[in-house]
Parts: structure tokens; C-alpha cells; sequence
């Protein structure tokens, strides 16, 4: 009796202390997830939201990560950042519509899963002119808080200008803790007023190793080090995987049941090193419900290749694999063996990069799609 005991302890102990190998996690028959991202630069009006929806359910997709947030920017109605000036052409103007709230009810409407699909640490995009945003109620971060600005080594602040950019992007801090907590009010927002199946997080990152050495994450790293040495890297890193833990519980408190997601580097190691985004750190302590890994290539080894990497690093069940139709020498052939690949290893689904492009290929995607995993 005694040796049963102990052994019920034992298997306590460990079942708490270890996850369970992504191996033994069941993978589904089939796609669960079929889905696609509507970028926002997809809609302008009601109506191409309207016809968006119903093409794509038409389509069979079953999910639909819809862009509500670019660049410290908002496609809803937002207490924290201005509107977007895609919608109108002036940053802050209010387009008379409330492009989330329509998409919410397009898609539930067509019994489709809708997903708000955030870029996270995103700040502001390049221009040739390097201009700043106008001013705007509310304000626009980089102008309210230039000190969030990810900084290089210099401790200069990131560019706004293409001459001198080497991103698309100005970044946040992800080790901000001033941009950490204005993100989650931004999102925390977004699910306690709107009926959102998810949360689709992007650029969730670093915008590369030699950032950020701002004052306040410099600080912070020296602070957290007195009695402990770590590499900068490694704190970076580690700050970055306990910002997602925090991020995803306040959105589970503020509606329970909300599935946080994850675009991710295609390549393991590579998002480790260059952006400090370890998404199977992630998936390990439960962060997210799963990982949308970018797979954009045209190559059908390199697609398998990552595709396994994922689906043996967290569990097949747990990857929805990031197809980028947009590529140059993208065709239907190549879509239909991604489809078929990510069916072979039972992955939990597939996300096609983006909604114009899978309307290009409406006979692949609905040969697949509108099978259901019931069925298989």
C-alpha cells in the first residue's frame, strides 16, 4: 500500500513538473483549422468587409484572423490609439464604421471563428519622408511616448525614415515595462468590448538582436542581475516569454475562453537568436493554444522540413501552418502541396497569407476546406 502511495506521489510530482512529450499529444483527423489573415489593407468600406466574409465562408474557411491593429493604430473604436488612416486618409479621423465589430458579426453570422489579429510591438511604419504622425485624440505612441522606442546599441531610438531604416518598422520595447502595460490595456480592450473567438498575436518580437537598449530595459537588466549573472540576450529573451505568459492570462480573465494564438518564425532557432521569440518556450508553459509558424516558401522540402520541426518541437495538434500564397512563383500546384503536406502530419490546420490570395485559388481551397474532420 505504502509503494502505491509512493508511486501516485511520484507520478504527481512529475506529471506537474514535466509537460507531457508534444508526441503523445492527439492530432486531429483532418483540418480543424482552416483559416485565413484579412490584412487591413483588405477593406475600406462595410461592404468589402460583407463580401469578404461571405466569399470566405463560401470558400470553407472556418477561421479568420482579422487585422485590427498596425501600427500603434486602431480599426475599431479605441480608448488608447487613434484610428487608422487607411480607413479615411487622415490618421484619427473617425470612418463613421467600426470595421471589428461588423467583421465579429459577418463572421458569426456565417458560423465562422474570428480571431483579432494584433501586431504587437509594431510602433509606427517607415515613409520615404521619415514624417512623424500628426497630432490626434488619443495620441499616437510615438509621439506620447518617444521613450518606448526600441533603441540600438547607441541607444538610438529606431528610424522612421526608409533611408534609414533597416525595418519596415519602428519597434516598442518589448522590454518596456511602460509599453508592456499600455499593449495589454490595447488588447484587453479590444476582448472585454468585443465578442472575439481569439487573439492572433504578430510581431511579437524583437526587431532584431541589436535591440533594445533603451534606458529603461538597460535598467531593468542591470537591476535584475545584481545577485545573478545572465546575458542581456538571455534576459531579453526570458523577459519577452514572461510578457506573452502575462499577456495571455489578462486576456483569459477578461474573457474566459478567448484562444491566443501566435505567428512565428518559420525557423525555430532562428526566431531564438535573431528576435529572442521562442515560441515552443511558449507553447510549453502554456502561454498560447497554439502556433501559426510562417511557412512561406515555395519549396516543397523546405515547407516539410519546418513544418516537422514544428509539429515535433510542441505537438502537431498545435501548429496551424502559415502558407504564403503571395509569393512570387506561388501557384495552385504549390498550395495544394502545402495543403496536402500539413494533412499528412495532422497538424491542427492551415492559415493562408492572405485573404486576396486564397480567393485566386478558389478550387484548391475549397476542395480541401470544405471537407470536414468529421468526415475523414
Amino acid at each position: 500500500m505504502l509503494r502505491f502511495v509512493l508511486s501516485a506521489v511520484l507520478v504527481c510530482v512529475l506529471g506537474f513538473s514535466f509537460p507531457a512529450k508534444p508526441e503523445s499529444d492527439p492530432a486531429p483527423e483532418g483540418l480543424a483549422v482552416k483559416a485565413v489573415w484579412i490584412t487591413r489593407w483588405a477593406f475600406k468600406s462595410p461592404e468589402d468587409v460583407k463580401f469578404l466574409f461571405a466569399r470566405l465562408a463560401d470558400l470553407g474557411v472556418n477561421t479568420v484572423f482579422f487585422q485590427v491593429r498596425g501600427a500603434c493604430d486602431a480599426f475599431y473604436r479605441s480608448s488608447y490609439e487613434p484610428w487608422s488612416d487607411l480607413l479615411t486618409g487622415t490618421l484619427g479621423r473617425d470612418p463613421g464604421w467600426d470595421p471589428l465589430r461588423l467583421a465579429v458579426r459577418e463572421a458569426h453570422k456565417q458560423g465562422l471563428e474570428l480571431h483579432a489579429w494584433v501586431n504587437v510591438f509594431t510602433a509606427w511604419q517607415v515613409t520615404e519622408s521619415g514624417a512623424p504622425p500628426p497630432v490626434t485624440d488619443p495620441g499616437h505612441i510615438l509621439l506620447t511616448h518617444p521613450e518606448w522606442i526600441a533603441c540600438d546599441r547607441a541607444r538610438e531610438p529606431m528610424p522612421i525614415g526608409k533611408s534609414e531604416a533597416r525595418d519596415n518598422y519602428a519597434f516598442l520595447s518589448p522590454t518596456s515595462g511602460g509599453a508592456q502595460r499600455h499593449i495589454k490595456n490595447v488588447i484587453n480592450e479590444i476582448v472585454g468590448k468585443y465578442d472575439v473567438d481569439g487573439v492572433h498575436l504578430d510581431y511579437v518580437r524583437f526587431p532584431d538582436s541589436s535591440y533594445s537598449y533603451d534606458k529603461e530595459s538597460r535598467l531593468a537588466y542591470l537591476r535584475a542581475t545584481m545577485r545573478e549573472e545572465m546575458p542581456f540576450s538571455k534576459w531579453r529573451a526570458q523577459q519577452l516569454t514572461e510578457f506573452v505568459g502575462a499577456l495571455s492570462r489578462s486576456i483569459k480573465k477578461v474573457r474566459p475562453g478567448t484562444m491566443v494564438s501566435a505567428a512565428v518564425w518559420q525557423v525555430i532557432d532562428g526566431g531564438r537568436t535573431s528576435y529572442y521569440q521562442d515560441g515552443v518556450e511558449w507553447m510549453r508553459k502554456g502561454y498560447v493554444d497554439f502556433l501559426v509558424p510562417m511557412i512561406y516558401t515555395t519549396s516543397a522540402s523546405t515547407f516539410e522540413a519546418r513544418l516537422k520541426t514544428y509539429a515535433d518541437s510542441v505537438g502537431a495538434s498545435k501548429v496551424v501552418a502559415g502558407i504564403g500564397a503571395y509569393l512570387d512563383d506561388f501557384d495552385a500546384g504549390t498550395l495544394q502541396a502545402e495543403l496536402e503536406k500539413t494533412v499528412e502530419y495532422r497538424a491542427r490546420g492551415v492559415c493562408i497569407f492572405n485573404s486576396d490570395y486564397a480567393l485566386l485559388y478558389p478550387a484548391v481551397v475549397t476542395d480541401f476546406f470544405s471537407e470536414s474532420p468529421d468526415d475523414e
